[in-house]
């Protein structure tokens, strides 16, 4: 599939799971590329959504039914008008794939297949990138986003949405909780956000330039690492910018979806990934001082802990099990290019652009489900076992540990956030969103900047 016109008219049977395969799969890689296709497909799949998921579900009453198909037997196809040809255009392709999409969901309307549906009161997503669970709360980042690139979903399953001023489109490429913040990388505007969850508004951000791609939070020290410069970025000790740069890599051109490497905090070290090297490097938990370098090959993207173990994901279709001293004593090749990496009890789930989720038996340490998605871009595990996928095309699902839709009859709600717990916490300070130091001392527990 090489054109847009072609992606678009095959986006109603590829959102209705009407493709086959082939179909599936080159619609698949043709919006991994494509920002204006992902668009509409996103927009098709938000109509589709809201009509098949949005509560109370109320059956058709048969008259109803009656009526719609007498109708639609009454009625003729107007003949289409003689006029010259003229090239396609992007409205006329949305047109059709609206169209196509109305008559496939009218269809199973009039036959009594799908049940009728009120649209949901909350904004449905469109889009999402990244996911951060936040206890029984996830905050969703939207990329390509000129406006509102930011949702809280709130226990209750309520969206809410975040302002936030960006000078160009956001590209994120992860986030972490930690101290009731959700902090979240926007490697397009080279910075760390930073949200308050419980007052639901971003507290400011902290500037990250370099390729922003992995993120931890450890003692009130924020740690990024940055693909194309190659360093891991130390902020904290009450000042907006880095107290320091630690060299890892030497610096690269990468485009900005290849933007990817992982940081985590494991056994007092901090470990990162650089995967235009194949390399993980160990680093004191100041992010100050390299211990050691493990050569593991490939292209390592992303990191994870299990039983207080290391695990490594390489892009290029390997999930790796570390020892102590670097050694990889376990691996598992997957089918694909596996970017992002979450485990949930005794599995490791895999996420990839193309279009499949992955799951690991980490005991076994075999691959044991594939299951195909829209665009898959990022997952997180939840309170009771469950997990929340951020998909470019269908937005935010949320999902059984078998990958299946959690039921709408059972709650994912646990124990709402205590807000007041995290305000005499120690954080570290960011410039505050719109230049502004508002009420700063009470949320950070320090005196607040002065701004001129």
């Amino acid at each position: 599939m090489n054109t847009c016109e072609e992606c678009r008219d095959a986006l109603p049977a590829f959102l209705l799971g009407d493709a086959t395969e082939q179909e599936a799969q080159s619609v698949r890689g043709h919006l991994a590329t494509c920002p204006d296709c992902t668009a509409e497909a996103a927009e098709l799949s938000r109509v589709l959504t809201g009509l098949l998921h949005a509560a109370p579900e109320v059956a058709p009453p048969p008259a109803l039914r009656a009526r719609l198909l007498a109708s639609a037997a009454a009625s003729e196809a107007p003949k289409p008008l003689s006029l010259p040809a003229a090239p396609a255009s992007r409205a006329s392709s949305a047109g059709r794939g609206w169209a196509a999409l109305g008559l496939g969901l009218a269809a199973a309307l009039g036959a009594g297949l799908l049940a009728l549906n009120l649209w949901p009161a909350s904004p449905v997503l469109r889009r999402a990138d990244v996911v951060v669970a936040a206890g029984s709360q996830v905050v969703i980042a939207t990329s390509n986003a000129s406006r509102d690139s930011l949702t809280i979903r709130r226990s209750d399953g309520h969206l809410e949405r975040v302002s936030l001023a960006q000078a160009r489109p956001a590209w994120y490429t992860g986030g972490v909780f930690e101290g009731g913040r959700a902090y979240l990388l926007d490697a397009a505007n080279e910075r760390v956000v930073v949200l308050n969850m419980g007052r639901g508004r971003v507290e400011g951000t902290m500037p990250a330039p370099g390729g922003a791609a992995g993120l931890a939070v450890l003692g009130g020290r924020v740690f990024v690492k940055t693909a194309a410069s190659g360093e891991l970025l130390t902020f904290g000790g009450g000042t907006l910018n880095a107290v320091s740069h630690t060299s890892l890599a030497a610096p690269t051109q990468l485009a900005q979806h290849d933007l990817m490497d992982g940081v985590l905090a494991l056994n007092g070290q901090l470990y990162t990934t650089q995967h235009t090297t194949g390399q993980v490097f160990v680093l004191s938990d100041d992010g100050q001082k390299l211990l050691h370098t493990y050569a593991v090959g490939g292209a390592p993207v992303a990191l994870e802990a299990w039983k207080g173990r290391l695990l490594v994901l390489d892009v290029k279709g390997r999930l790796l099990e570390l020892n102590g001293s670097g050694r990889i004593v376990r691996e598992v090749k997957v089918v694909g290019t596996p970017d992002k990496l979450s485990v949930q009890g005794g599995s490791a789930y895999l996420t990839d652009r193309s279009g499949a989720v992955t799951v690991v038996d980490l005991a076994r340490f075999t691959v044991t489900q594939r299951k195909m998605f829209g665009t898959p871009m990022d997952i997180v595990a939840l309170p009771g076992g469950h997990l929340a996928l951020a998909d470019a095309v269908q937005g935010l699902l949320m999902l059984m540990p078998d990958l299946s839709p959690v039921p709408e009859t059972l709650s994912l709600k646990a124990s709402p956030l205590d807000v007041s717990a995290f305000r005499n916490q120690s954080a570290p300070l960011c410039a505050a969103e719109g230049g502004q130091g508002g009420d700063q001392e009470s949320v950070f527990g320090v005196p607040p900047l002065s701004w001129s």
